[in-house]
């Protein structure tokens, strides 16, 4: 590997996790909450990144290319946990939903109220949540499956990997913690809009669900007919 594939590597690295995907939406869905929680997300969120480069470079990538009922295993799985992720996500926009009408009639009543956007996770569980939405990510199942593998090269030495792992972990961190502190921005609108956030990510998670479990399964029932 020279400095020119590594150069290609983090342009594809930086298009990758800049794009609209769970990670950013599941970082703007808590930061709306609590700044706090979401840059707790953005570390847990880089701590499954990390764990997914580190595992690629050490034949992760190779494994799944090799065997592509691998890929399809994790997509089966990624996929249940976005669906649970997005159904809680829609529950906790409808609930804050209703609260914020209930606020709204009481105003109206001359009780006042603020808006409601539900309560934030603690930094723990928030950094749990980051670390669940990254592995179970599609974008990344399918980024470290198949691009990435196409950077790693047996033999190439553990300086490279070294390096590899460094510059993306660093690069990954500094996008998604920044990008957790810019939603406090803009965070008036988010928090009158809370609920419709919760909703929408909600929505998002269980489309990217359904997609990811057919084509796991797609793969897995291909597979199987064909023994």
């Amino acid at each position: 590997m020279g400095f020119a594939d590594l150069l290609a590597l983090v342009g594809i690295w930086v298009a990758a996790i800049a794009s609209p995907g769970p990670d950013v939406v599941q970082i703007t869905r808590l930061g709306v909450k609590s700044r706090v929680a979401g840059v707790a997300c953005a570390v847990g969120i880089m701590a499954g990144n990390t764990l997914w480069i580190a595992a690629s470079l050490l034949g992760l990538s190779a494994l799944i290319q090799a065997v592509p009922e691998v890929l399809a295993v994790l997509q089966l799985v990624g996929g249940a946990y976005l669906l649970y992720m997005g159904v809680g996500a829609v529950r906790a926009g409808l609930a804050a939903r209703q609260g914020a009408l209930a606020m709204a009639e009481n105003a109206d009543a001359g009780s006042g109220g603020a808006p409601v956007v539900g309560s934030a996770p603690s930094t723990g569980k928030a950094f749990g949540i980051g670390v669940a939405t990254n592995l179970s990510n599609p974008k990344a199942v399918l980024f470290f499956g198949a691009v990435f593998a196409q950077f790693v090269r047996p033999g190439m030495g553990w300086e490279w990997m070294l390096a590899i792992l460094l510059t993306l972990v660093v690069i990954g961190f500094a996008w998604f913690v920044g990008f957790a502190l810019l939603v406090d921005t803009f965070a008036g609108f988010l928090e009158r809009h809370g609920h419709v956030v919760d909703i929408v990510t909600g929505l998002i998670f269980i489309a990217l669900a359904v997609w990811m479990v057919v084509e796991g399964a797609s793969t897995l029932i291909a597979h199987l007919a064909a023994i």
